[in-house]
């Protein structure tokens, strides 16, 4: 275990001397896995897959490749999850209720403010680190969708809301905005909890959205204001902790079945590693971002004042959201009590 961290520790000098870099192969490959995800390289979820590649060229001596597919040029995230359903993509970085399609239980990751901050998912003994709740949750995945494994987890932190125009520091200052988000369901409940009706925009849209005035705030994880351009327009945000941006590494079962016991214990341990190294870059990068667009951009942060509010209200619309949940109430309260005593 010692030697293990010691060697995590060097890993992450080296990798965030240069995310992205591909290690030297020690030797021609000769498996090769398709890792696909969303997202543009330097990008978070980018930055996850690319480790990983890295740590699974180091682990196996080069033998094993992890081409990763960037930029999602397989599709959506919920096509993504398809295709490594049905193994014509090996593998895939994807958010958890993208892949909730495939496998309801995921959506207990999703439930408005289930989990209280980022060390609740992939802290130590986190739902998304290796463990007894992951354990639990593969075995439900791997059930429901008759071919999917978890082999990892990581998160890109919780939503945070934007406004154009003003703070938002209490659940008074939502009445009257025009506010975008997705039209999913456990996030329409959540907003409705709060009194408030959301224009269903799509994605590709919003800048525009914003930019016009057809809405004047929306959320998201903080450093889409940055890396996106939304600064231009975004100048309050309220970092908060309803809603996470929860992700899970899938595998086809039947191309994990079909290496040997000692290539899955690389991918295993490597996604383990990447585990680790990748909630402390996501940990680095949040604070790089708000001192970007605080110095750089004129971007305020703001806090609620009325927090247990906000929570007590969302979870108020857990009952209408259990339907939604493989496993319903009993799977979302044996996740309560794991989060509160470390078991089931």
């Amino acid at each position: 275990m010692k030697k293990l961290f010691q060697g995590l520790a060097l890993t992450l000098a080296v990798t965030f001397a240069g995310f992205g870099a591909t290690a030297p192969a020690k030797a021609e490959p000769r498996v090769t896995l398709t890792f696909a995800h969303c997202c543009p390289a330097e990008h978070t979820y980018g930055v996850y897959a690319h480790t990983f590649a890295d740590r699974v060229a180091e682990n196996s001596g080069g033998e094993i490749k992890i081409e990763v597919l960037d930029g999602g040029v397989m599709g959506t995230e919920q096509a993504i999850a398809q295709k490594v359903q049905l193994g014509t993509v090996q593998m895939g970085g994807i958010t958890s209720n993208n892949v909730a399609q495939l496998a309801p239980s995921l959506n207990v990751l999703v439930l408005p403010y289930l989990s209280s901050g980022p060390e609740d998912l992939t802290g130590e003994g986190g739902l998304l680190r290796a463990g007894a709740f992951r354990d639990e949750l593969n075995e439900r995945v791997k059930a429901e969708s008759g071919t999917l494994r978890i082999v990892g987890g990581f998160t890109n932190a919780f939503r945070s809301l934007f406004a154009k125009d003003q703070c938002i520091d209490s659940i008074d200052d939502l009445e009257g905005l025009k506010i975008r988000a997705p039209k999913n369901p456990v996030m329409t409940a959540m907003w409705e909890s709060w009194g408030v009706s959301t224009y269903p925009i799509a994605w590709g849209e919003t800048f525009g959205a914003v930019a016009t005035g057809v809405v004047d705030s929306f959320d998201s994880p903080t450093d889409v204001v940055l890396n996106m351009g939304f600064h231009e327009h975004i100048k309050y945000i309220t970092e908060a902790t309803y809603l996470p941006l929860a992700a899970v590494v899938i595998v086809n079962e039947p191309a994990f079945q079909a290496l040997s016991p000692e290539d899955q214990e690389i991918i295993l341990t490597s996604a383990d590693e990447t585990d680790v190294l990748h909630a402390e870059h996501v940990k680095q990068n949040q604070a790089k971002v708000r001192e970007a667009l605080t110095n750089d951009h004129g971007v305020t942060f703001c806090e609620l004042e009325d927090p247990e509010v906000w929570a007590e209200r969302a979870r108020g619309a857990w009952p209408q959201l259990y339907d939604l949940v493989g496993g319903g109430k009993e799977w979302v309260d044996m996740t309560l009590t794991y989060k509160e005593t470390g078991s089931f």
